[in-house]
């Protein structure tokens, strides 16, 4: 009775989302099916179910290798993310493709748990609000009509943008948001990867990273990385929700959300994180800054809580 629960359906209601995740239902190993596989959980996170996902690499048939590298590599950062497949049907482990399939694995395994810590921030805020954790890309700029139709690629909360590529060539069109916002790398050995989506950061957000870990619970949050994508300004925010992870104490007020808000002053980027809600007390780790410009990135470190100082050349 101490423990939250986990339920998984692939039949819901309305209201449904207060007790279960869902996923889209037996789909097919083809191109077709990873493709629908963004707009079916963009639509199912609009119609109040925000924990959804589809299977990953297909239910039914065999398909290959590069078909499940590319649904890999987008579907690790769909909110609900599991590889299945029905019996009789060929392995399907991402070993099970050769050396290639598995290194594209276990980048897109990777790039979920270092963002896990945005990811719970997400997750929380869709408990608290209804906005979806996956959304449209319209959901960012509703005035641009471009994006209304967009459904290879998907926002992560309000500042996280994925593009993937869904065709078995890879190709696509560049979006409005594409070209405004900073792409980054969480790992610079992602650049040699094809089967991985871009990810950009919107302008002026903040975006809370944790370290490369096999499960959740490795070991603590830290470092804790902050990914920075300054605004015309030169300012940045983001937000991080903790708690314990299970149980119920959140409920009274065993949690912390904290603020980050980063600015330039005197040639240099300040950046400070702030206790907004919650009992726990501010976190004493270290603090990993990365700064994206224009084509370049500045680091810096610190500990929590302080004033992060990055010089910017």
């Amino acid at each position: 009775p101490g423990l939250r629960p986990f339920v998984l359906s692939r039949a819901n209601y309305l209201g449904g989302q207060r007790y279960a995740a869902a996923w889209t239902g037996d789909n097919t190993a083809s191109w077709e099916h990873l493709a629908i596989s963004i707009p079916m959980v963009l639509n199912l996170g609009l119609s109040g179910q925000p924990f959804a996902g589809p299977d990953i690499g297909g239910f039914a048939g065999d398909g290959d290798g590069e078909m499940f590298a590319r649904w890999m590599g987008f579907g690790a950062l769909l909110p609900f993310a599991r590889g299945h497949t029905e019996k009789g049907a060929i392995d399907k482990e991402p070993w099970a493709f050769g050396p290639r399939v598995e290194t594209t694995c276990r980048s897109a395994l990777a790039r979920r748990y270092r963002l896990m810590p945005y990811l719970y921030t997400l997750f929380r805020e869709a408990a608290e609000t209804g906005l979806p954790v996956a959304r449209p890309l319209f959901f960012a700029d509703p005035r641009d009509p471009s994006l209304r139709a967009v459904d290879d690629a998907f926002l992560l909360g309000g500042d996280l943008l994925v593009a993937a590529a869904v065709t078995p060539n890879g190709s696509r069109k560049t979006t409005s948001l594409e070209r405004s916002w900073r792409r980054f790398l969480l790992d610079p050995a992602e650049a040699k990867d094809a089967d991985l989506p871009a990810l950009f950061l919107r302008p002026g957000a903040i975006v809370c990273a944790g370290p490369a870990v096999e499960f959740v619970g490795e070991r603590p949050l830290d470092p804790l990385t902050l990914l920075v994508a300054l605004d015309a300004e030169g300012r940045a925010e983001g937000y991080l929700y903790e708690d314990a992870g299970d149980g119920f104490g959140y409920r009274e007020g065993a949690y912390r959300l904290t603020r980050y808000a980063a600015s330039l002053e005197g040639g240099a980027l300040r950046v400070r994180g702030t206790v907004v809600e919650g009992g726990w007390p501010p976190a004493g780790r270290s603090v990993r800054v990365r700064v994206f410009l224009d084509g370049r990135e500045v680091q810096g470190t610190g500990v929590e809580p302080g004033l992060i100082r990055v010089a910017l050349p």
